[in-house]
């Protein structure tokens, strides 16, 4: 679930982190509950509500990823991150890296066994592109970024599963792979 807090004006702000003060309302992050989120809580908070459901599944994304960006930084600040397919691979492997982080555009790396194996155990999440990756650990390019801290993992996992869950068409047969392609799973025919 998803934290909303309405202002006094009816504008709508993505609570995120869980910080914001004032009273709130959760909305599950799907694409169809994103959508009738605002005539609910026009209702719950009697006021209108200045926001339609296309601009606030854009402010959850947009919010989601500040967020993913800030752990990220707090990550490789904090030195809980392995850097490259190939290293943050065998970290996951070891154990030693919680989650990894799959640039959208890294189609060489996700053929590494390594990272193929993370992405079959659920244990790699799709964000940004692989300039964005790099950016944020002073490199031009990074294909995959592996995250040591679990509580940095765990709050990565949240906000892209947010954020994916939000835009996605809501189809239940078919899943997100971590470079951005979709594949039909089992259960389809």
């Amino acid at each position: 679930m998803v934290r909303l807090v309405v202002s006094e004006g009816g504008d709508v702000g993505v609570d995120l982190a869980g910080r914001t003060f004032g009273r709130g309302a959760h909305v599950h992050p799907s694409a169809r509950c994103v959508a009738s989120a605002p005539k609910g809580l026009a209702r719950s908070f009697k006021r209108p509500i200045a926001i339609s459901g296309a601009a606030l599944a854009a402010s959850m994304v947009e919010a989601a990823d500040r967020r993913v960006r800030g752990l990220l930084a707090s990550a490789v600040r904090s030195k809980n991150v392995d850097v490259g397919a190939e290293r943050a691979g065998r970290a996951y492997d070891d154990g030693k890296a919680h989650l990894l982080v799959v640039a959208r555009d890294a189609q060489s790396a996700v053929s590494v066994g390594t990272v193929m194996h993370a992405i079959a155990k659920g244990g790699a999440v799709a964000w940004g592109t692989k300039v964005e990756l790099g950016s944020l650990v002073r490199k031009s390019e990074v294909a995959v970024l592996g995250i040591v801290s679990q509580r940095i993992a765990a709050a990565l996992r949240s906000a892209v599963t947010m954020a994916n869950g939000v835009t996605d068409s809501g189809a239940p047969d078919r899943e997100q792979r971590p470079n951005g392609t979709r594949r039909a799973t089992a259960t389809e025919d």
